[in-house]
């Protein structure tokens, strides 16, 4: 396990409570769906309104099941981002570009997440690019954030082109780097 990698992940969510704590006097909030309940839940439903805070997921779980199929191994990196906790979406900004942190909200969520990771991976074999993974949505919906699975550096990708920058050496540098916000 890349504890550095879960290290600064859990510290973002820190930082990330702490700055709705700082401007909304709260735990963040998500629009309330019945059919979407999740561990992260906290207290009653106010105004249609959820209170949420991110939680480590017990037990652990992997990603072995993508590793077989793809027959790869995943960047650790990428596995304990994933695998680490259940959390809403994180918005934040780096280097003041808004981004958002993929994480997922319940088990169900995190099976669509594997479902998008292998067609993504497919994608991306098909276009004979390096494998990488998205760990962020960006303002532009062709671009992401992701990792790239042979090194672990965390790049900025277009959708079906490849490669526009490298970001951080590895996914713990780039999360220290990030300031979170709130979207209303």
């Amino acid at each position: 396990m890349n504890h550095t990698t879960q290290t600064q992940l859990f510290d973002f969510f820190e930082r990330f409570k702490n700055h709705w704590q700082t401007q909304k006097k709260s735990l963040p909030q998500a629009v309330f769906e019945a059919q979407w309940i999740s561990p992260c839940q906290v207290g009653e439903v106010e105004n249609e309104l959820i209170f949420w805070s991110p939680i480590k997921r017990e037990p652990s779980v992997d990603l072995s099941n993508i590793e077989e199929a793809l027959d790869i191994k995943l960047h650790p990196s990428i596995v304990d981002f994933f695998c680490s906790a259940y959390s809403a979406g994180l918005p934040a900004t780096y280097q003041n570009h808004p981004i958002e942190l993929i994480q997922a909200w319940n088990d169900e969520d995190f099976n669509l997440l594997q479902e998008n990771m292998l067609a993504h991976f497919m994608m991306q074999k098909r276009l004979k690019q390096p494998a990488s993974m998205f760990i962020a949505s960006c303002s532009d919906e062709m671009q992401i954030v992701s990792v790239l699975n042979a090194t672990g550096e965390v790049q900025l990708e277009t959708l079906g082109k490849g490669q526009e920058a490298i970001l951080a050496a590895n996914l713990a540098d780039f999360l220290a780097t990030l300031t979170p916000v709130i979207i209303e």
